[in-house]
């Protein structure tokens, strides 16, 4: 349940959201780092009275719905650039000339472009709390597919596999009958 507010102060609006798992979540951090006397008590005490507490200063007058449906999303972009970072390990670039820097950051986006695609097939499907979208990539990799002298074929495809592959609805798979 989240609490919110909304105020003008000149020409300027103020929201204000009181989020009670937020809240908790950071006096949760807040006691630890006393224990491990990371904040002095002066800190921890100011600390705990914004805890849970997310103000955003705007100029655009609308529900208190809708900005706080903008700060999600904002959410969901960072989420996006960590990912970028530590999963497709991006933000470590060792190359010397402009063309390689564009071709692997282009290489990272298309990925980061991938693993945005499967996580949303996931949620369709209602699988995302079982799997993840490099999950997803393991599980398809069991499955190969050769070509020799222009005859294609695919090695057999895991029940798991195939049943993953339905209910995602991308039927990659063409049912096979054998003879």
């Amino acid at each position: 349940m989240i609490k919110c507010g909304k105020r003008k102060y000149n020409d300027i609006y103020l929201y204000l959201f009181a989020d009670q798992d937020l809240r908790l979540e950071e006096q949760k951090t807040l006691y630890r780092k006393l224990e491990e006397r990371k904040v002095d008590k002066n800190k921890f005490d100011d600390c705990m009275k914004r805890a849970g507490k997310i103000f955003i200063v705007s100029d655009m007058d609308v529900e208190k719905q809708e900005i706080y449906l903008l700060l999600k999303k904002r959410e969901v972009v960072e989420k996006m650039f960590d990912t970028y970072k530590t999963v497709l390990n991006a933000d470590k670039l060792y190359l010397q000339s402009d063309e390689s820097v564009f071709g692997d950051v282009f290489i990272a986006f298309l990925s980061l472009y991938i693993l945005c695609k499967l996580e949303q097939h996931l949620k369709n499907a209602k699988l995302n709390h079982k799997f993840s979208p490099i999950d997803l990539l393991y599980k398809y990799s069991r499955v190969y597919y050769l070509e020799i002298r222009g005859r294609g074929m695919s090695s057999e495809v895991p029940k798991k596999v195939m049943d993953l592959d339905e209910a995602l609805g991308l039927l990659m798979f063409p049912k096979t009958i054998r003879s």
